[in-house]
């Protein structure tokens, strides 16, 4: 039909709405004339939004050049205010969000400068370049909640050992992070590691090294810090799981190492320690395990390997002072006093230092007291007791050199003073009641020995193992001979002393002569001679074919019960009244 025909075919432009929409078509199917009129306003009003939404575009062009080559502080500075400058003068929607990308990376970068500058600098200003890199961080993150590194670097420096430290902001830059990284299990794992350590709950901390692990198996450190929670918890098998999975990935670690072996040395499993280090040794031998593993073949009584392991320390590093004490140790345990006096000397020369720690004070006390000079070896047991007041070791072993060079009563004195402040030490108290022995004084013997049952307790022959078997037997022959023996008739008791005596016997597995003379005494006393005599024969054949050195006393009291006489003994020492030697007079070893 023709235009302009009344005929309801007429083209209505709202049956087109794209062109509707594009005012500039209007205009070419209308006329030029449509320009001068509504659209001409329109298109004005546009342009002049525009200008407007881009007013900050001249910052960000000179942003973008200065950014190229911005290398310093300052510069980088410079970059940060043209950009942000641009932002607040207006750009359209595509720029503003390039620039504010922009700034972020901008702002990671300076803080990531001043976080290197922290090592360079000392105590208040390193304070101040974590402060200021951590507000540079918070810019970045404002304009980039995306920026994963800025995250990153926002927990590691809240993590240093500085004062301020936030774990709060730890725990939200970390929980960022992770939400982040669903797509990178590596960099996930490390996250949940530095979360897990500022956590206070413990089963949170847990939860958080048991994801790290899932998302990275391989992640040594969330395996080391779940290994020492589950120490702590008592966990202990998984935790030395735990434990060899950093070192077989990490043999050279002798800190993880040796918190494996000490924990395995705890539960009295030398062997698992001694297969962990030899597997160690097999994928990356050094000097520390060769010295680690000697020290536990020693632990075990395995001095010919302890030897070989230290004398392959020694070919890796001849001049290591540690080890070279260490083979003087065993020297001393194999009686070669002239090999540790060797290894002795030679490490104090290479290290003269040395000579004030304790290792080499107790090392050097060893060889006086080999070479039976009491005094020097009392004189350094005293230094070691002096300089750590609180080591029961130390004193342990002073009151025991006293009791050696016949001062029982300097002994009695030093077990004293220990047992003032331990009052149920097993040691202290035996060692002091063999010292009122000494001296005569039954009746405060007994009852040191009887506060060592007390302190004891009941010993199962079954579940005991051989450290506890020994100490009980010893503690329970002492005091079953002086009830037995004593002239004292106050202090004899038969009964009781056949009791002990019995439980000492079967705790020795009847193989020790001493004991089964104590037990032939006990049944004397009892009044039963024929047991006392098959006992006290047993005795005597032990010791014979051990060479006792207490054979002929072993003899006299066998002939003793064959008379029909209980044995008797008193011991009365007299005390050494030599004065001990000072410091400045000990004998060079």
């Amino acid at each position: 039909m023709i235009a302009g025909s009344n005929s309801s075919s007429t083209l209505h432009l709202a049956s087109l709405p794209y062109l509707a929409s594009l005012p500039f078509l209007a205009c070419l199917l209308f006329g030029m004339q449509t320009t001068s009129g509504h659209a001409q306003d329109e298109v004005a009003s546009q342009t002049e939004k525009t200008e407007g939404t881009n007013a900050g575009q001249n910052d960000l062009d000179e942003a973008i050049v200065q950014r190229i080559d911005a290398q310093s502080d300052e510069q980088l500075g410079a970059v940060s205010a043209l950009l942000e400058s641009a932002i607040k003068k207006g750009l359209d929607d595509e720029n503003r969000s390039f620039a504010k990308k922009m700034l972020a990376s901008v702002q990671l970068q300076r803080s990531q400068a001043m976080a290197g500058a922290m090592l360079r600098v000392p105590g208040r200003r390193q304070l101040q370049l974590r402060d200021e890199a951590l507000e540079s961080l918070s810019t970045a993150i404002e304009h980039d909640p995306s920026l994963i590194e800025a995250y990153f670097l926002i927990a590691r420096l809240n993590m240093l050992p500085l004062p301020g430290g936030d774990p709060k902001a730890v725990l939200e830059a970390t929980t960022k992070v992770i939400e982040l990284l669903e797509d990178d299990p590596a960099q996930k794992s490390e996250a949940l590691w530095m979360r897990a350590r500022v956590q206070t709950e413990q089963e949170s901390k847990l939860a958080d090294l048991n994801a790290a692990l899932e998302a990275d198996p391989t992640n040594l450190r969330a395996i080391q810090e779940r290994a020492g929670i589950r120490l702590e918890n008592g966990d202990v098998e998984n935790a030395l799981k735990d434990l060899e999975a950093v070192l077989l990935e990490d043999p050279t670690n002798q800190q993880i190492a040796g918190a494996a072996v000490e924990e395995l040395v705890n539960l009295n499993r030398l062997d698992e320690a001694i297969e962990l280090v030899t597997k160690l040794l097999a994928k990356s031998p050094s000097e520390g395990m060769y010295r680690m593993r000697a020290i536990l073949h020693r632990s075990k009584g395995n001095l010919d390997e302890a030897l070989s392991d230290l004398n392959k320390a020694i070919a890796m590093a001849p001049k290591d002072p540690m080890t070279l004490l260490q083979r003087a140790e065993v020297a001393l345990d194999r009686d070669d006093i002239k090999s540790a006096k060797e290894d002795f000397r030679n490490a104090t020369q290479v290290a003269p230092q040395i000579l004030n720690l304790e290792m080499v004070i107790g090392l050097r006390s060893r060889i006086a007291l080999l070479e039976n000079r009491l005094a020097d070896a009392i004189n350094d047991a005293q230094l070691l007791a002096d300089r750590n007041p609180n080591n029961t070791f130390h004193r342990l072993r002073l009151a025991s050199l006293y009791t050696m060079d016949n001062r029982p009563r300097k002994a009695i004195e030093v077990l004293s003073e220990l047992l003032q402040g331990d009052p149920g030490n097993v040691p202290a108290l035996r060692s002091r009641g063999d010292a009122q022995l000494s001296v005569g004084d039954h009746k405060k013997a007994i009852e040191d020995y009887e506060a060592a049952v007390d302190s004891v307790g009941e010993i199962e022959f079954e579940t005991a193992d051989e450290f506890q078997k020994q100490e009980a037997a010893g503690i329970y022959n002492n005091l079953s001979w002086v009830l037995a023996t004593s002239p004292n008739d106050s202090v004899r008791d038969g009964k009781r002393s056949l009791e002990l005596a019995e439980k000492a016997a079967k705790l020795s597995d009847y193989k020790a002569a001493h004991i089964l003379s104590t037990l032939a005494a006990a049944y004397a006393e009892a009044g039963n001679f024929e047991k006392a005599i098959q006992w006290s024969e047993k005795a005597v054949q032990l010791g014979d074919e051990e060479d006792h050195e207490q054979l002929e006393q072993l003899e006299l009291e066998l002939d003793s019960y064959r008379k029909g006489e209980a044995w008797r003994e008193k011991q009365d020492t007299e005390e050494n009244q030599v004065p001990i030697l000072s410091p400045e007079d000990l004998i060079d070893t």
